[in-house]
C-alpha cells in the first residue's frame, strides 16, 4: 500500500508541473525610458518562440516626465512617473524585420492547458490587461482578445490573474502562432510581473493525477 501511495504522490507532482512558460523574464534583458511617443524593440532569449517584442507607449504626459520598461532578473516592470499615462506591450511569435516585428508562426502546442496565468509581483494602482491570441489554422487567422482588470494597492504584494482559454472562441490552442499582452495602468501607475504561462486548471490536475494513479495501481497488481 505504501508503494501505491508513494507512486501516486510522484504522479501528482509530475502532473502538477504541466504547463508552458511563455516568459519568465530571465533572458532578454531590456531597459527603455521615454517621455513621448511609442518605441518597439525585439529581444531574443528563452521565452516562447525565442523572441519577444516590447512596446513602451506614452499616451499623455502632463509634466513631461518618464515612462520606463525594465526586464531583468526574472521581472518585467512598467513604471510611470507622476502624470504619465502610458502602456506596455509584450509580443511572442514575432521576428525582427529591420527593426520592426513581423509575424512568425510559432506553432506552439498549448492544448494540454486551459488557462493563461499571470503572476504579478507588484501593482500600486489598478489597471487593465489584455491578451490577444492568433492561430493561422483557426478563426480565419484573426486575433481573438480578452481584456481584464488587475488590482491596485498591492505594492510588493504578489497576486495572480488567470484567463480561461474558453474566452478565446475559435482559437486552436494546439497551434498558437502569436500571443500579445498589453498592460495599461492608471496614470502614474507602476506594475511588475514575474511570469506569464499557460497551465491546466487545478481541477484538471487533480483529475489527471487521479486517473494516472489508478492506472499505475492496476499495472502494479498485474
Amino acid at each position: 500500500m505504501r508503494n501505491h501511495i508513494t507512486l501516486g504522490l510522484l504522479i501528482v507532482a509530475g502532473v502538477a508541473q504541466a504547463g508552458v512558460i511563455i516568459d519568465d523574464f530571465t533572458t532578454g534583458t531590456y531597459h527603455k525610458t521615454i517621455t513621448s511617443g511609442s518605441v518597439t524593440e525585439i529581444q531574443a532569449g528563452t521565452m516562447l518562440g525565442g523572441n519577444r517584442y516590447t512596446t513602451t507607449q506614452v499616451d499623455s504626459n502632463v509634466f513631461g516626465l518618464e515612462l520606463g520598461t525594465d526586464i531583468e532578473l526574472g521581472s518585467y516592470t512598467l513604471s510611470a512617473q507622476s502624470g504619465v499615462n502610458g502602456l506596455g506591450e509584450l509580443g511572442y511569435g514575432f521576428q525582427d524585420n529591420g527593426g520592426s516585428p513581423v509575424q512568425l508562426d510559432m506553432n506552439a502546442d498549448l492544448s494540454a492547458d486551459n488557462q493563461f496565468k499571470l503572476d504579478f509581483l507588484s501593482s500600486d494602482l489598478p489597471g487593465t490587461f489584455s491578451i490577444a491570441v492568433r492561430s493561422s489554422s483557426s478563426n480565419s487567422g484573426n486575433f481573438v482578445s480578452y481584456t481584464g482588470a488587475f488590482q491596485g494597492n498591492s505594492v510588493n504584494a504578489p497576486f495572480t490573474e488567470t484567463v480561461e482559454f474558453s474566452q478565446f472562441a475559435g482559437i486552436n490552442f494546439g497551434d498558437v502562432d502569436q500571443i500579445v499582452l498589453t498592460f495599461d495602468s492608471s496614470v502614474s501607475g507602476d506594475v511588475a510581473l514575474s511570469r506569464i504561462e499557460s497551465v491546466p486548471e487545478p481541477t484538471s490536475l487533480i483529475i489527471l493525477a487521479s486517473a494516472a494513479a489508478i492506472a499505475a495501481r492496476k499495472k502494479i497488481k498485474r
